[in-house]
């Protein structure tokens, strides 16, 4: 037994003395700048220094520094002192000159003439750009509309709407088609209430291309018909409704009828275009309870899986700090006798296709996607942001923002027509909460400190409550 407690005293003390660790993890290498970031990880407690500056440790273990450079090869020394012991490391960063830019090969639209019919899951798009998220979109439509092609571009077709108005269409969503592309006149129009939502329907002979939209001051949906011409002599309105306060119609175009549905309440809570055989309907939903008790609430924790998403300098994956945030959220919020429903709720790769049906299958009143962001330098905190795509969701976007700022947190920004997948339904309520960067060494140390991802859930459940009593105080 002596000899263990030596052995085991011996085993500490080395361990207590043993040379702490450093390791590059992140930095351009090599880069046409004059600087580099470089940004390095020891053993939390432990100081260090760049080239014999010192620098700040996170309780992560991560440090760094931007460093100039000249032309060629730079040698960077970094060390790590923990307990009496130093480590050092030389990193190593080539500048090299900046050369010409090749300019990237550019697609050409082909003139085509052809038709297609659309598949399900098909989208418009305003043009034939693109980013990362994807080209603009103008919104999603039903299945069996046959679109007229005008042009060929790359995994695009041009589809003319109108004599005025052509759109883009993805190649996948769509297949080729006898049907005639033609003009029609649109025939009788009602509204009426049908419970939990207020139904417009259009009658029309064949399914045409539409566009929706919704406006603000006054709260307004407005629907885009597509190579119909009015023969609608009457609007027919049955009963008292919920959500509706009228609505009327007018041809904007020679080939594009407009129906407009003016609300009667400032907050929207979602609607629905489809199609019922020729019937184009718009389904608009009522104020739901606007108690947590009587509310379904939608939280996708983004990435998972093959997808992990950014990955902060000190290991953690936004896709496992994502769902820690969403489990944390559910929490509070089931205990205030809300219902919660997941698009993920393990490490599993779910497409956005998926993760949309989750939410619209479940008929959830309100939807946040949760996810933390990625860029800017490493030394500085970066903040939080939310994004809305249609106008009306601008004001929960704005609230989320708010609270999620109250943690202490930089403001970096409310965006608007986010093109994000996520964004997208109109059936409910929606937003994107990046809630800090995992590329940030400061804003890293906070996600990864528990007691701060419990206040950043509670933010979470505060901005929900406060949009919801901003919409009792308009009623």
């Amino acid at each position: 037994m002596k000899q263990l407690l030596v052995t085991t005293m011996l085993l500490l003390g080395i361990a207590a003395t043993a040379q702490p660790s450093v390791e590059y993890v992140g930095g351009e290498r090599p880069t046409t700048r004059d600087y580099t970031r470089i940004v390095c990880k020891t053993e939390p407690g432990a100081t260090a220094t760049v080239n014999g500056t010192a620098a700040h440790v996170y309780k992560t273990g991560c440090f760094g520094a931007q460093v100039a450079l000249a032309e060629g090869d730079n040698n960077i020394v970094v060390e790590a002192t923990k307990d009496g012991r130093t480590t050092s490391k030389t990193v190593t960063v080539t500048r090299t000159a900046k050369g010409d830019a090749k300019p990237a090969d550019t697609p050409v639209m082909r003139d085509v003439l052809f038709t297609v019919e659309t598949l399900p899951g098909a989208f418009l798009q305003y043009g034939n750009g693109t980013d990362r998220l994807g080209g603009s979109k103008m919104g999603y439509i039903d299945e069996g509309i046959a679109l007229k092609v005008v042009g060929d571009y790359a995994n695009l077709y041009k589809v003319q709407l109108s004599s005025q108005r052509f759109a883009y269409v993805q190649k996948e969503n769509v297949k080729p088609s006898d049907a005639t592309v033609k003009q029609v006149n649109t025939g009788s129009i009602s509204y009426s209430d049908k419970g939990k939502y207020d139904r417009v329907t259009v009658s029309l002979p064949c399914r045409l291309p539409y566009h929706a939209w919704t406006q603000i001051d006054p709260t307004t949906i407005c629907v885009d018909i597509f190579g119909a011409m009015n023969n609608s002599n009457w609007i027919s309105q049955h009963g008292t409704l919920g959500m509706v306060d009228y609505v009327d119609f007018s041809q904007v175009d020679s080939d594009v009828f407009r129906v407009v549905i003016k609300l009667k309440k400032k907050y929207a809570w979602g609607y629905e275009v489809r199609y019922q055989g020729n019937y184009l309907t718009i389904d608009v939903k009522h104020t739901p309870s606007l108690n947590l008790k009587d509310l379904t609430i939608g939280l996708d924790a983004g990435h998972g899986g093959s997808a992990p998403g950014a990955i902060g300098h000190s290991g953690l994956t936004e896709s496992t700090i994502n769902l820690q945030l969403v489990n944390l959220v559910k929490q509070q919020l089931e205990a205030k006798g809300a219902k919660v429903v997941l698009s993920r709720s393990d490490d599993s790769s779910i497409s956005m296709t998926e993760r949309k049906r989750v939410f619209k299958d479940a008929g959830v009143d309100i939807m946040f996607a949760i996810h933390n962001n990625s860029g800017g330098s490493p030394f500085e905190p970066q903040g939080s942001s939310t994004y809305y795509k249609h106008i009306t969701n601008r004001a929960l976007a704005a609230t989320m923002l708010k609270h999620l700022l109250g943690c202490g947190h930089k403001d970096a920004g409310l965006t608007g027509n986010f093109n994000f997948s996520l964004n997208m339904p109109t059936e409910y309520p929606n937003a994107l909460l990046e809630v800090l960067y995992m590329s940030s060494l400061p804003d890293e140390e906070m996600l990864c400190d528990p007691a701060h991802c419990k206040k950043i859930a509670s933010a979470i459940v505060a901005g929900l409550e406060d949009y919801l009593n901003q919409v009792k105080q308009e009623k």
